[in-house]
């Protein structure tokens, strides 16, 4: 289940479009050096391998850090073909960093400006995901930022704006613990505050719009994630223990959460959703538990086996389906696999001869309940006889629930039964001879049998169109004596029907003509007996 892991007590941060990660060193907690240093590393993703993972470049840092961020590549890539790494330290600088610089190695200063704006841990910090020269940042001292950082540079900093205008009270704004833009809206971001609300701006205003909060709890907010399919839902999360579960909020109806998640049994430090299968969420607690839930219907699809340390911060990676990370106080930050979770297993540590300690997982590992959006077959095809493809095909589509009025996506499939024709030629001739079949009538076989030899004979196969003038000759009334003739003993037939006409002219008229037909058959007859005879005497010889 845990791919790799990395001894390091850091905050993680997921390259957006390749198999890149960086970690910074977390501000809060401390290793047994009781070192205060701090580093920034970028490591490759490479799991063809158990080998450990080791950076490919780092760069140390003045100080620790609350959050991490990894934007996209700009219009321009030539610059920096890797984005920007974007730091949010406890001293309330922003640092921006040329991740490419970082893996060059040659010398190069990778730091490409700091941000002086803030005057408290930045606990916030995040790229617009459609526009990646956006950075907003929230820190301690209540203000949210929004940053161009278009020129690196010289990033410029529009006007900050205050969560306190929010609740319309105190001089003082509350602390800003998370930020998040919205995955439909461009201008639409929220953040999460430590008096318990949860405030969503509006950048084209310039103001907060809406402010949420539970009006039968006063608890604070720690983590936020956006639906990345409904426009208008949010999930909010708390490192209260008095109230640790998840509450889902739809824009629409502020009054109240719509669902929640209920699971943990202390407050919850990090969340992340999917971005390959928007159903799934994950949420790490105080409890020692990581959870992946159905948002659908709240239930728990897959848990980590329970550790002896929490793990503080958990991210999806958006380059690899299923991979995930998970950072915890004991100096550890592990990648893991969410097909090979269990829910039952836990975590046995041996301690080796060189003092290190290796981690195995004991127990039955638990199969997913139903199988992620990456491991189903989207579409299929398959080819059946007589040219008929039957294809299937899944797809998402927004509907409104009747009842709530909510819209949600709801997974769709089709059907579609098809003709291939790839020889047009061959099938005129199948359909031409099930035609002529389907009635049984003669006069069609006989037909069907002569347009056949026809087209042989046009085409020079004259075997071919001598068979089938045989075969037309078997739909005739009087076959047998057509057969005859065809075969060339049509003087026979008539020398034997005059004998037999002379000499049944004493007997009367009655049985005449069948007597002549029979004499005449059986003359014909004997010559063909005598003409095959002949032949196999010759084949013989």
């Amino acid at each position: 289940m845990n791919l790799k892991h990395i001894d390091r007590s850091a905050i993680v941060g997921f390259a957006p479009n390749q198999p890149l990660i960086a970690t910074g060193t977390y501000s809060g907690g401390i290793d047994i050096s009781f070192s205060t240093s701090s580093v920034l590393e970028i490591f490759n993703l490479d799991f063809s391998n158990d080998a450990s993972l080791v950076p490919s470049g780092s760069v140390a840092v003045h100080e620790r850090f609350h959050r991490l961020a990894w934007g996209s590549p700009p219009a321009d890539a030539a610059t920096l073909p890797h984005g920007i790494v974007a730091g949010g330290l406890a001293d309330g600088s922003i640092c921006l960093w040329n991740p490419a610089a970082i893996l060059s190695g040659r010398g190069q200063n990778p730091l490409l400006s700091k941000l002086q704006k803030h005057t408290g841990p930045v606990k916030g910090l995040e790229f617009n995901p459609f526009s990646p020269n956006l950075l907003a940042s929230g820190a301690a001292d209540g203000e949210l930022c929004i940053w161009d950082v278009a020129a690196p540079a010289q990033p410029s900093l529009y006007p900050a704006l205050k969560g306190n205008a929010a609740a319309g009270a105190a001089a003082t704004a509350p602390e800003i613990t998370y930020i998040s833009w919205n995955r439909k809206v461009q201008h639409i971001l929220a953040s999460t505050q430590i008096d318990g609300a949860t405030v969503v701006w509006d950048l084209k205003k310039q103001r907060p719009v809406l402010p949420l909060k539970d009006p039968n709890s006063q608890r604070r907010c720690s983590v936020l994630q956006w639906n990345p399919d409904i426009a208008t839902q949010l999930v909010v999360a708390s490192d209260d223990d008095r109230s640790p579960t998840l509450q889902m909020w739809d824009l629409r109806n502020s009054s109240a959460p719509v669902k929640e998640f209920v699971g943990h049994t202390k407050g919850v430090l990090g969340m992340s959703w999917c971005q390959q299968d928007h159903s799934l969420l994950l949420s790490c607690s105080k409890d020692n538990r990581t959870i992946c839930w159905d948002v659908n219907t709240t239930d728990i699809v897959c848990e980590l086996p329970s550790q002896d340390h929490w793990n503080f911060d958990v991210q999806w990676s958006p380059t690899i389906p299923g991979i995930f990370s998970t950072s915890t106080f004991d100096g550890r930050v592990s990648l893991c696999n969410v097909v090979a979770c269990t829910s039952s297993g836990t975590a046995v540590e041996t301690f080796n001869a060189d003092f290190t300690v290796s981690r195995t997982i004991a127990g039955d590992v638990k199969p997913l309940k139903k199988p992620p959006t990456w491991l189903r077959r989207p579409s299929g095809v398959c080819l059946g006889f007589g040219g008929r493809l039957v294809s299937f095909a899944n797809h998402k589509q927004q509907i409104t629930d009747p009842m709530t009025g909510q819209v949600r996506p709801v997974e769709t499939g089709a059907v579609t039964l098809s003709q291939v024709v790839t020889e047009p030629q061959l099938v005129a001739h199948s359909e031409a001879f099930e035609y002529a079949i389907a009635g049984r009538d003669r006069t069609a076989l006989q037909e069907f049998c002569a347009n056949k030899a026809a087209s042989a004979a046009a085409t020079g196969a004259q075997e071919d169109a001598e068979t089938w003038t045989f075969m037309g000759v078997l739909f005739e009334d009087d076959a047998r004596r057509q057969l005859l003739a065809k075969l060339g003993f049509s003087e026979a037939m008539l020398l034997g029907g005059n004998n037999g006409i002379g000499a049944a002219s004493g007997e009367g008229t009655g049985g005449a003509a069948g007597a002549a037909r029979k004499s005449s058959v059986g003359v014909a007859e004997q010559q063909l007996t005598s003409a095959m005879e002949q032949l196999s005497m010759v084949d013989g010889e």
